[in-house]
């Protein structure tokens, strides 16, 4: 008897890159991982698996990836969702029996869209792709236990991806994990140990968690035993993690971390103004004075970086521009890693404030919410906060400055810190004052060189990812037509309601902050 042949699974994770870039972002620090941790669920060499990062690769508009098709396994974040819906009308014109599975915060923020565009519309975190998996071909295709398949990624640089806990224990105003109402926890150190074996060896690790600190410092340092014997083992170099004001608190954990191999932190600044952290409801924050920790962290010989948000719903330009001047005359602090305006994500208490005051702009689109372009009525004129929009992710006209802020940062820390931190710290500052050189030699920028970008929501193009690839099936155009936030007139868009008193309907049946099991 012939043996059939193995089910074709492509697993995508969907991105609209915020920078139009159609090449994709491939030298960016971190990469999406959602859609390696899917792969995991399928028993190995048993399924014709694919794994793709529209991040990493840009838009998948390749005609024949979507033939011959057996299911197509759909990951990202809640702005991606239309993007997901393209890809659905694709697959399902090249593979008409196929089967579509979707999952993360798009099917937990838009449960009612998701149920009527996929097949399997998946609440819950990572382990429910085995449930999905078993049903549709049997328990021979599930994994036994769920590891990224770094092995399915063509990544060419120096870092592996690894979890050690999910969701946060803070409930910042503006964050999708708030909305999401998820509880806290921590893996198990054994998974955590199997996840580092399982990564390419030699490289530096990134550990992916929203919160690496937690709330527990036993678990905290049982994790840290675990990564300083494999460190000292050789299985890595250093390692960088995000964690949260709180862990500035005690200085011992600065010493722990170090001790086990850490390189640097990342933490959400956010904004250095405490009325706006308090806004945020960003407690954490205020724990210790932001600049203090930073030096402390700086002068320990860790590296920080961090991230600004700003929402011009809530402050003025000059507001923003006087935050911004501080920063770039401030040498001890970096420059940030990343800045955007603070974006009104479906679910969060942000989103409901936004609602309520009806800030939101006329003609809003999911799409959008991309930090880069305005959502909510500003408090200044529409055009001269649509410039400060366009300018803000490569401080435009501060050049000078930020070379100036270059020089003084090295002299600050330049015994403290070593050479490749003080390199990459410092690579992030000329990417801020030399943008138009970084992207002549490829590397990932914003380039603005689209010039139909309005920067406002109301008049932002769709661009050409709404234009389908190739043919497909009549049915399908509506997959093609965006999703609202709101009308013409400002008000919220009725499927976007509806979605919503869905959610919160099933959260009061069901309760909110189920912890899920890790594998």
């Amino acid at each position: 008897m012939n043996r059939p042949s193995p089910p074709r699974i492509l697993i995508v994770l969907a991105h609209f890159d915020e920078t139009r870039n159609p090449r994709g972002r491939p030298d960016f620090i971190p990469q999406g991982t959602g859609h390696l941790f899917l792969a995991g669920a399928f028993a190995r060499d048993r399924v014709d698996l694919r794994a793709y990062s529209e991040f990493h690769d840009g838009p998948l508009v390749d005609e024949a990836a979507f033939a011959d098709l057996d299911m197509l396994v759909l990951t990202g974040v809640t702005a991606a969702f239309d993007r997901m819906q393209h890809l659905t009308a694709y697959a399902r014109t090249k593979s008409p029996g196929c089967v579509v599975v979707a999952g993360g915060p798009v099917v937990r923020n838009l449960p009612v869209s998701s149920a009527e565009t996929f097949d399997y519309a998946c609440d819950g975190d990572v382990e429910e792709m085995r449930a999905v998996i078993r049903e549709v071909f049997g328990e021979w295709a599930v994994s036994e236990t769920i590891l990224p398949r770094f092995d399915l990624a063509n990544w060419r640089g120096p870092v592996s991806y690894i979890e050690t806990s999910r969701y946060c224990n803070f409930k910042c105003s503006f964050c999708a994990l708030t909305a999401e109402g998820r509880r806290y926890h921590s893996y198990d150190p054994a998974y955590i140990e199997a996840q580092l074996r399982n990564a390419p060896p030699k490289k530096y690790v990134l550990f992916i968690d929203n919160n690496f600190y937690g709330n527990s410092k036993d678990v905290f340092y049982d994790k840290l035993d675990v990564i300083r014997s494999l460190w000292r083992e050789g299985l890595f170099q250093g390692w960088i993690a995000l964690v949260t004001g709180d862990f500035f608190r005690d200085p011992a954990n600065l010493e722990a971390v170090r001790a086990a191999g850490c390189l640097g932190l990342f933490s959400g600044v956010e904004t250095l103004n405490e009325a706006q952290l308090k806004r945020y409801q960003k407690k954490q924050n205020l724990v210790v004075p932001q600049l203090e920790a930073i030096q402390t962290c700086l002068n320990a010989g860790v590296a920080f970086q961090y991230g600004l948000m700003f929402d011009p719903s809530s402050q003025t330009i000059e507001a923003m521009q006087e935050e911004l001047a501080f920063i770039t005359g401030e040498t001890t602090m970096p420059l940030p890693a990343f800045l955007s305006l603070t974006i009104p994500l479906l679910g969060t208490p942000l989103f409901d404030e936004c609602v309520a005051d009806e800030r939101f702009l006329p003609s809003a689109k999911l799409r959008d919410m991309d930090g880069f372009t305005l959502m909510t009525r500003p408090l200044d004129g529409l055009e001269d906060v649509a410039l400060f929009a366009r300018k803000l992710s490569r401080l435009d006209g501060n050049r000078a400055r930020i070379l100036r802020h270059c020089l003084g940062f090295y002299r600050n820390y330049r015994h403290s810190l070593s050479g490749r931190q003080m390199i990459h710290l410092l690579a992030n500052s000329l990417r801020l004052a030399l943008p138009s050189v970084l992207h002549r030699h490829g590397l990932p920028t914003r380039s603005g060189s689209d010039e139909n970008l309005t920067y406002v929501t109301t008049t932002q193009p769709l661009g050409p990812l709404y234009t389908p690839a190739f043919r497909v099936g009549e049915g399908f155009r509506s997959h093609f037509a965006p999703t609202m936030i709101t009308d013409a007139s400002g008000a919220l868009d009725d499927t976007i309601a509806r979605n919503l008193e869905f959610r919160t309907s099933r959260r009061q049946r069901t309760g909110t902050g189920i912890e899920h099991s890790s594998s």
